[in-house]
């Protein structure tokens, strides 16, 4: 995969696919208009091309999940148990930090420095990780609640800020489908970027 791109590697990968299908229809890779949208945004049917490549992004993408409904299902499974997962965790922490009258915020950012953040994994939560999860809450200055949103799920993890700044995570759900859609948003989100230019006169 070249260094320089706006994307990883799994989404470079579907990309060098849609590039056969763009270039076919449109005489230009998909690649090429997202790497070089300059090039193509002026020109008098640069709308009707982005939205083609769009139309093309859009019908891989559906085929691609579509092959995939036994997994949707599983995943659909293991999504509601880390959301219930979320709960039971939330409220531990809640409870920790409100007895030891330590600030807990849901903050729509945080900056991080993630290399110097300890992080622990947990595959459920249960009465033995009470203990613990109490001694990271009385190391903290504040704890966050830094979950990650999917659909209608949390995927649980809370950051407890302290001299060394910790953080316990639900281990999330591994799948395909995840992956296949962070691609397809990634491309969506680099096309509705691309506004054509007025032709110049």
């Amino acid at each position: 995969m070249p260094k320089q791109v706006p994307w990883d590697e799994d989404t470079d990968g579907f990309i060098s696919d849609l590039d056969d299908i763009v270039s076919k229809k449109y005489g230009m890779t998909l690649r090429s208009l997202l790497l070089n949208s300059a090039k193509y945004t002026g020109r008098l049917d640069a709308g009707a091309t982005i939205d083609g490549a769009k139309e093309e992004v859009r019908t891989y993408f559906d085929s691609l999940l579509e092959g995939l409904k036994d997994e949707q299902a599983k995943l659909h499974s293991e999504l509601e148990i880390a959301n219930s997962q979320y709960i039971s965790v939330d409220s531990a922490v809640t409870d920790k930090a409100a007895a030891a009258r330590i600030p807990y915020i849901k903050p729509m950012y945080v900056s991080r420095q993630r290399e110097s953040e300890e992080v622990v994994f947990i595959e459920r939560y249960d009465e033995s990780l009470e203990p613990f999860v109490g001694k990271l809450v009385a190391a903290s200055n504040y704890v966050a609640d830094v979950s990650a949103v999917y659909k209608t799920y949390r995927l649980g993890s809370w950051l407890f800020s302290g001299a060394k700044n910790h953080v316990l995570t639900i281990n999330p759900p591994t799948s395909p489908i995840l992956m296949i859609e962070s691609s397809r948003d990634t491309v969506n989100d680099m096309l509705d970027a691309l506004s054509p230019a007025a032709p110049a006169q």
